[in-house]
């Protein structure tokens, strides 16, 4: 019995349970060390959707070269005019992409031969908007924003393909490659934050497809305007509406592909917009400049 006895006593001693303090000791350590480890863990989040999309833009990039050398070095123009009126219903507004006949189709659609991945797998000719099918033509920072004409990434249409008839004529259509003579300061297609950009932050809205509202993210994101505007200069939505910009969603930096294949991040300064106190991408452009989207390395005013 002693010997019972004797061998109960430690076993009783090492048995016994955490105390209440110990307990909660733990536990605020657990928490300052998720306090510690979330910022980075967002952080890494953050930058792994950045280089997805730095190879998305790339990939891009490679199609619009493909696309200039299958059509006589022409760059792809932002979208297929309207030459006709009647709108879905006159055929000359009909145009042939690889998976069948659209109405005006926009770059991506265009493109999607030489990207080789479907931006519109069921192309319509009674709709102007549809959803991108191919992952390529979507930003995985802001993955919803899949609607055609307000989209994740936009073109640079002023300069290297406008869509706009004025008086009859074409603003700025066709563009040879060989007029890019500043290709590696030129930028293509970039992160668009649409005619959002041009109001404070704290007046935009949330994206929702297939919507209109011009303080929406994302609406008109399919065509970006340069830096600097002039009164007569057209806006991605047309006369009255606000200008589009690029959108710097990741880590306040925008990628931007430019026209000799590289991608960049950079802020909106540095892209030469100029950004007022409240958030809002200056509509006058008073401070900004047009060298990286001119394709001349030059200033110059938007056609």
């Amino acid at each position: 019995m002693r010997c019972s006895d004797a061998g109960n006593g430690p076993r009783n001693e090492i048995d016994r349970g955490f105390t209440l303090v110990e307990v909660l000791v733990v536990i605020a350590i657990l928490g300052l060390l998720i306090s510690i480890l979330m910022p980075s863990l967002r952080r890494a989040r953050l930058q792994s959707k950045a280089i997805v999309c730095t190879t998305n833009l790339r990939t891009l990039g490679q199609g619009w070269n493909v696309y200039a050398n299958d059509n006589r070095g022409v760059a792809v123009p932002a979208r297929l005019p309207a030459f006709s009126e009647g709108g879905f219903d006159n055929d000359a507004n009909e145009y042939r992409i690889t998976t069948g006949l659209k109405f005006r189709p926009r770059w991506p659609a265009l493109l999607q031969g030489a990207v080789g991945q479907p931006a519109i797998l069921k192309p319509q000719t009674t709709r102007s908007r549809q959803d991108y099918e191919g992952t390529v033509y979507v930003c995985p920072a802001v993955s919803e924003w899949t609607d055609e004409r307000n989209a994740a990434y936009g073109y640079n249409y002023q300069f290297l393909g406008s869509h706009r008839i004025d008086e009859r004529r074409l603003r700025n259509l066709p563009v040879p490659l060989s007029r890019i003579r500043a290709t590696g300061d030129t930028v293509v297609i970039a992160d668009s934050l649409g005619s959002a950009s041009a109001f404070p932050t704290r007046e935009r809205r949330d994206y929702a497809n297939d919507d209109r509202d011009v303080r929406q993210a994302g609406n008109y994101g399919w065509v970006i305007d340069p830096p600097r505007l002039e009164p007569g200069s057209s806006r991605a939505g047309g006369d009255g509406s606000p200008r589009s910009s690029p959108d710097a969603r990741h880590l306040d930096k925008t990628n931007a592909l430019f026209a000799d294949g590289h991608v960049s991040a950079s802020t909106l300064k540095n892209l030469g917009y100029r950004v007022e106190e409240n958030g809002a991408v200056a509509e006058d452009g008073v401070g900004a400049h047009n060298k990286l989207f001119s394709g001349t390395g030059i200033d110059d005013s938007p056609p």
